[in-house]
């Protein structure tokens, strides 16, 4: 093969490739709101945190052998623990404007490279123990135009996040102890304005820990950004006013047909 031919081969494979790439990036799944609308007032995300004594065995291997919240299993069962079980420390309920958690820990060795996080519910900054702690945030993402969408989550050790829209949902999840990392969905979702409910759980063992949720977006979705309080609920806002007088009439006009069914006397 002369030197024409070698550099012709190569340019057809990275065209090949990059009509791979492409092609994968843009692939979409579709997801609808489960409430339809534009909504632009939110007040946030709910959240519930856990703190387990280092030395709290949860029910994985490795929380059982050296202790700590290890896995997303042990997040779950630390999440569920009251002040009455064994290794509980301390927890907490509130609503968070954004998504953006992370201890001490994390803003001192890692802010620099992902930004500085603020301190979870359970935790003030300077506070010597924030380790093994978990956090779980739920609640309603308002998206405000139709098109492509994707979510990171950044964490440190392990998260699992689910989006559900009208028609299916969208899971990712890192379990175990990892490294701070960001991770979205292998494929964007194309959606429509409107509201999408969703679900984060996540941990930190030991050092280092944060939990933030982000979006990609814009026509390549190639912007990102922390998701705004404007854009969070902690539960389902009224349907827009059109569309919530056609449902209540109809309704009215199926109760209506309804007891024109019915048998007289019953």
């Amino acid at each position: 093969m002369n030197t024409d031919q070698t550099i012709k081969r190569i340019f057809q494979s990275l065209l090949i490739a990059l009509f791979l790439q492409s092609t994968a990036r843009a692939a979409t799944v579709a997801l609808d709101p489960i409430f339809s609308g534009t909504f632009t007032n939110g007040n946030g995300a709910n959240s519930h945190w856990a703190q387990v004594q280092n030395n709290w065995q949860g029910p994985s291997t490795f929380s059982q052998q050296y202790g700590g919240i290890s896995s997303l299993e042990d997040a779950n069962t630390a999440l569920a623990m009251t002040a009455s079980s064994s290794g509980f420390m301390r927890s907490t309920d509130a609503v968070v404007s954004n998504i953006n958690a992370g201890n001490d820990w994390f803003n001192q060795a890692h802010g620099s490279t992902w930004g500085n996080a603020n301190m979870p519910p359970l935790f003030n900054t300077g506070d010597p123990n924030q380790e093994n702690y978990a956090g779980h945030i739920w609640g309603y993402i308002a998206v405000p135009t139709a098109g492509n969408y994707n979510f990171g989550v950044l964490y440190d050790d392990g998260f699992a996040f689910t989006i559900w829209g009208g028609n299916g949902s969208q899971s990712i999840s890192m379990n175990g102890l990892n490294p701070p990392d960001r991770l979205g969905f292998s494929s964007d979702l194309s959606m429509l304005a409107g509201l999408y409910r969703f679900d984060l759980v996540g941990y930190n063992r030991l050092e280092s820990g944060v939990l933030n949720l982000g979006w990609w977006y814009g026509p390549d979705t190639s912007e990102f950004a922390l998701i705004s309080q404007s854009n969070l609920y902690t539960s389902p806002v009224p349907i827009p006013a059109a569309a919530w007088l056609f449902g209540s009439g109809l309704l009215g006009l199926i109760g209506v047909v309804w007891r024109g069914k019915r048998t007289p006397g019953k």
